[in-house]
């Protein structure tokens, strides 16, 4: 029964915070028994069964109530499935957004190593465009999990590919998030490359892309700015 599913999957944190404390008496019920359960869910065939399965997995990773070895064998493979070209549609939608918004969680090393390869595959994935508009809307976050030398290898190409999109919504996510792109780069890439590409958004065909990248130009501008000689920086709270 779907809501029992639904239903165990909203006590999960809190018997793996009871697992935590007791940890001496029971060092690995949650990663034998519960953590399984928890990316089982990920794939299940209810919606509301995985809708709280993963709002279950991302509470147990900001608790950091599982472990650096778990994310890297239990959970970052069980995601990579659920990407895989010939997935479901709306699993693979999901787990794209999943891998998304842990990456800040788990950090530099992991998602350069585990999640950066599938997330530049999903940015170019020609099928699905809901896919390539969950990697566009998160893309400064990963930019900035990541850091400078992958964003400008590896991301930035793919950031190319999403800002010419023919899918408008894709490309206004793109504005929405070009700040925090910028902020993960050199100022030599800011000025040659993000400039020219940023002006492409204030000029784009779409006026839902255009008011976004306006939106966008204050804070894209500040990326410029040298707080040493101005006195002023953007900081994100």
């Amino acid at each position: 029964e779907p809501t029992v599913r639904a239903e165990l999957m909203e006590q999960v944190p809190h018997i793996a915070m009871f697992c935590q404390e007791n940890r001496p008496s029971i060092p690995y019920a949650f990663s034998k028994y519960l953590l399984p359960i928890v990316v089982r869910y990920l794939a299940d065939q209810n919606n509301q069964v995985r809708k709280t399965s993963q709002a279950a997995l991302l509470v147990l990773l900001e608790q950091e109530l599982i472990e650096r070895y778990d994310v890297e064998t239990k959970v970052c493979p069980v995601l990579i499935e659920l990407t895989a070209p010939d997935s479901n549609d709306d699993v693979k939608t999901e787990a794209v957004a999943i891998m998304c918004k842990m990456a800040s969680m788990v950090g530099k090393d992991i998602t350069e190593r585990l999640v950066l390869p599938r997330f530049c595959e999903m940015c170019c994935d020609c099928r699905m465009f809901h896919v390539r508009k969950v990697c566009a809307a998160n893309f400064g976050d990963i930019c900035s999990v990541v850091g400078q030398q992958a964003t400008e290898e590896m991301l930035l190409p793919r950031f190319f590919q999403l800002c010419s999109d023919n899918v408008w919504g894709v490309r206004k996510a793109c504005a929405e998030c070009f700040m925090a792109v910028s902020c993960a780069t050199s100022q030599e890439v800011r000025r040659t490359k993000l400039s020219t590409l940023f002006i492409n958004l204030i000029s784009d065909p779409s006026r839902w892309v255009r008011q976004a990248a306006f939106q966008s130009l204050g804070p894209f501008i500040s990326t410029f700015a040298n707080p040493s000689s101005s006195g002023q920086y953007f900081k994100e709270e």
